[in-house]
């Protein structure tokens, strides 16, 4: 969120071009699903609670450094940190989640995790510009990322139990069977596949509704300013409806129908006659993703229990390549076709998603499927 409000500024300081300073992303991203990986081998050799820290860790070194910046290469390993951290942090929230809550009470866990990623992104999008206008992107770093890591560091230390996610360690202790287990589990292995397909819609969407409607119905800054507002919050009520209804209508039936639903809202937005309309239906795709997001990760990681730190290490490495694949894929159908082709490709991920699963998972807490 940070890079993408202030990547104009950013280049500028260094100068450098836009497309040379969004890179910063591109070197992020590849650290992130590398040490997502790693995370698998951290999980079944350290305690979690420490490893989430040492993510905290990753982004208070990596928001002092980029405020230090003397040069762009600095920048850019500074900024890389954030990879790090977003690789341990998300993949050891949920999978504290799943430690620290019994199974009836674990969706909603989930469910809140995803919400706090949308509010985060909903206030960052309102403090960053003031910032910046007061002092500069660096700003940013220094008043937002820096203080906000260093209260997540603080309140995880206080709150989390100590001793949290070594209680398994008798038997989580061999990575290759971990490995084992998953990929010759047909569920646990689709259960990926058909979250990497979701995420690449979902990607896909982000990466260019924003430019499809700045350029098809002419909207302003301020109007899709407002418009992912909107979306965001729905996106957080979703995420939490989902968490409350995921124990009675269940996971996998959750995940499917609002993977399904949402897509073909997707493919269809661009082909509605106003913005409003179009934006409209876009929104209600928002607060479907979050209710798929939530759903889906309840389904991930009830797979196999004894290996949840080693599954949710591999989540978010798929989830970091569908996000490259929705923006590679819908770019090129960008350049061949035009926005509305690429839309309806994008959802077509999205539905093959639905179908794989439907019909190649399994909901393990629910022994009648």
């Amino acid at each position: 969120m940070l890079s993408g409000l202030l990547l104009i500024d950013i280049g500028e300081t260094f100068n450098v071009t836009i497309g040379y300073a969004g890179q910063i992303n591109t070197f992020s991203s590849i650290i992130s699903i590398f040490f997502a990986l790693l995370t698998s081998i951290f999980s079944v050799k350290y305690n979690h609670k420490a490893l989430l820290q040492v993510g905290l860790i990753a982004y208070i070194v990596s928001a002092a450094g980029c405020y230090l910046a003397p040069s762009f290469g600095a920048m850019m390993a500074s900024f890389s940190l954030t990879g790090i951290g977003f690789a341990l942090t998300t993949t050891m929230a949920f999978t504290l989640s799943a430690e620290l809550y019994p199974i009836d009470k674990r969706s909603a866990a989930i469910g809140l995790v995803f919400a706090g990623m949308s509010v985060s992104y909903i206030l960052g999008s309102m403090v960053v510009p003031f910032l910046q206008g007061i002092g500069g992107w660096r700003a940013s770093f220094l008043y937002y990322m820096l203080p906000s890591s260093i209260v997540a560091l603080v309140l995880s230390t206080a709150t989390i139990p100590r001793g949290i996610g070594t209680s398994k360690k008798s038997v989580q202790t061999n990575l290759t069977e971990g490995y084992k287990n998953i990929f010759s589990n047909r569920s646990a292995l689709f259960s990926l596949i058909g979250n990497l397909l979701a995420m690449a819609t979902w990607q896909g969407i982000l990466t260019y509704n924003i430019s499809f409607y700045r350029e098809w119905f002419q909207i302003s800054l301020e109007e899709a300013s407002i418009f992912i507002l909107i979306g965001s919050s729905l996106y957080t009520v979703g995420s939490i409806t989902s968490g409350r209804m995921v124990d009675r209508l269940g996971r996998k039936p959750l995940a499917t129908v609002s993977i399904m639903a949402a897509s073909l809202f997707f493919m269809a937005f661009s082909y509605l006659p106003t913005f409003l309309i179009s934006a409209t239906v876009v929104c209600l795709g928002w607060f479907l993703l979050g209710v798929r997001d939530t759903a889906a990760t309840s389904l991930i990681i009830e797979q196999l229990p004894l290996y949840t730190g080693i599954m949710m290490s591999l989540n978010r490495a798929v989830t970091q390549v569908g996000f490259s694949v929705g923006s590679g894929f819908g770019g090129v159908l960008l350049l061949l076709y035009d926005y509305k082709l690429m839309f309806v490709g994008l959802g077509v991920l999205g539905i093959l998603s639905a179908i794989v699963f439907q019909w190649l998972t399994l909901d393990p807490t629910t022994p009648t499927q």
